[in-house]
């Protein structure tokens, strides 16, 4: 059908929209709000290309359109501009795949699409570059020169935007572009050439931190303690276990996002890393029980993959079924072993999954096997259907937060003082993703920003915690990030000589403004 393509393109600009409204469109965390805050200029002053978990030159690009005018937010409309162009890549391709009944089709659409709304109503930069892979990756396995060229450019997007993410799909999509491709090794150019180009861009990445001291620093810093944070063993942790070097407090709060990084230092964070990465593996096992939260869509892609082995006559697909799903699983459980298996991860394996089953699909399927496959997708559609409700009542609460206690608590804040929080009582993602420029205050973060070059005005220790223009943000009820201010207090005076006292300056409802006053 000619125009189909156009077709399908301003119907997703029209879902898009809609569902944008209707969700509405947000920020999964605050990381994306932060990376925002450093492109357009709120955080630092002037816009900012170190987005620290994005490209570079991913970064000099938005820089540039914040500098022409802040009116836009480009951060958010560049994703959303990618998301539409993705699903129209993908819904194009299942649309036009020869061999394939129209009911498949349906189905497989139903899942992807429901699966796109829960990703935008927890907008992430992780989940959107899986999805600019993926289509990229579709578009690699048409026939035509033109698209698998335009597959490429995609490709090298995703892996701008998050490295990881998109190379996490492009592992995943590799089996089944390696099983269309064959022995047809001209087919293979664009694929060496884009590697190749993803590869420079990495490179080109770390030469502009490296060729800063305090970025270089920064970055190799940040690696470590994200490695901490996202490692389930570094929980496990004793205070037997910790180098003698570290105080087990320290390390507590570090995992905690709340680091000293005078006393947690590059050095310190590599002899931590380095201890956590030796805990046997019996122990790096038990993670493995972390996963039955997958439990429901592990059981339906199980019976879906049964169904298709029942269904299909072809020896090298049956083959390819069973050993691609060994494959998956077994990447599952390698990143389990030593991470937290979150659901935008989990969401960049499922997808190419099912593009991969539809790929795969049996010309010819008895009655009682379509209908099992029918049911098996719905069934899956409707489980993610009812996560997007659960995330919505959670987003409505965290939005509802945001705009009657949190934002109006911070308008007590002295214009030009500084804001941190100890803990994640602050719901920043819960802000207009369309407008991330409300804030009178400078936001002094710890976390992932710990020894960022852009924070280096007011410090890298707890002692920039006990300035007179420093207020922190806290939940008034909640007992887990009181006791952590509270072992701050402790650290303060344990490492510094500096006794302080937490004082409440204001409250609400739910939230407070506190300080660390140096005590007389």
């Amino acid at each position: 059908m000619k125009g189909l393509k156009y077709i399908v393109l301003a119907c997703n600009i029209v879902l898009f929209a809609l569902l944008a409204v209707l969700l509405p469109l947000g920020f999964e965390e605050n990381d994306d709000v932060m990376m925002c805050m450093i492109a357009n200029g709120t955080y630092s002053g002037m816009p900012d290309f170190h987005l620290v978990y994005i490209n570079v030159l991913y970064g000099f690009v938005l820089a540039g359109l914040y500098s022409l005018t802040t009116a836009v937010e480009w951060y958010t409309l560049s994703f959303a501009v990618l998301h539409i162009l993705s699903m129209s890549v993908l819904a194009y391709c299942i649309l036009t795949t020869p061999n394939r009944a129209r009911w498949e089709k349906v189905l497989w659409l139903l899942i992807l699409y429901v699966l796109w709304a829960r990703i935008i109503i927890a907008l992430q930069f992780t989940t959107t570059a899986g999805l600019v892979c993926l289509a990229g990756c579709m578009l690699l396995l048409r026939e035509s020169k033109k698209a698998r060229w335009s597959g490429v450019i995609l490709v090298i997007i995703a892996a701008l935007i998050r490295f990881m993410a998109a190379g996490l799909v492009g592992l995943l999509m590799a089996p089944i572009i390696v099983y269309t491709y064959r022995l047809n090794w001209r087919r293979y150019i664009a694929i060496v050439v884009m590697l190749t180009a993803v590869v420079g861009c990495r490179v080109a990445n770390h030469m502009v931190y490296d060729s800063d001291p305090e970025w270089k620093y920064f970055r190799a810093y940040n690696q470590l303690r994200a490695q901490l944070n996202d490692n389930p063993n570094a929980y496990k942790m004793t205070t037997a276990q910790l180098p003698e070097t570290i105080d087990p407090m320290d390390y507590q709060l570090l995992l905690r996002f709340v680091p000293d990084a005078e006393q947690i230092d590059l050095p310190a964070i590599r002899q931590l890393s380095a201890t956590v990465g030796d805990v046997p593996f019996r122990q790096q096992l038990l993670n493995l029980h972390r996963l039955d939260k997958y439990a429901v869509e592990v059981a339906i892609l199980f019976a879906l993959l049964i169904l298709m082995i029942l269904t299909t006559g072809n020896r090298s697909k049956y083959l390819f079924l069973i050993i691609y799903t060994l494959f998956v699983l077994v990447l599952i459980v390698h990143v389990s072993l030593d991470g937290f298996l979150k659901n935008r991860v989990f969401l960049c394996i499922l997808t190419p999954m099912l593009v991969t089953d539809f790929m795969l699909l049996p010309n010819t399927t008895g009655l009682k096997r379509r209908w099992g496959i029918g049911i098996a997708m719905v069934v899956l559609s409707a489980w993610y259907g009812y996560q997007i409700y659960e995330e919505k009542q959670t987003a409505d609460y965290n939005r509802y937060a945001w705009s009657h206690l949190q934002q109006t608590l911070l308008a007590y804040v002295p214009e030009g003082a500084y804001v941190t929080t100890i803990g994640t009582s602050m719901m920043m993602e819960a802000t207009d993703p369309w407008h991330v420029w409300p804030y009178e205050f400078h936001k002094y973060t710890l976390g992932w920003l710990t020894w960022c070059p852009l924070n280096k005005t007011v410090g890298h220790s707890y002692r920039a915690l006990v300035r007179e223009d420093m207020y922190i943000f806290t939940h008034i009820n909640y007992t887990h990030d009181h006791t952590a201010l509270q072992r701050v207090s402790e650290q303060i005076e344990k490492h510094y000589g500096v006794p302080t006292e937490i004082v409440w300056k204001c409250r609400n409802g739910g939230y407070a403004l506190v300080q660390l006053k140096v005590k007389p």
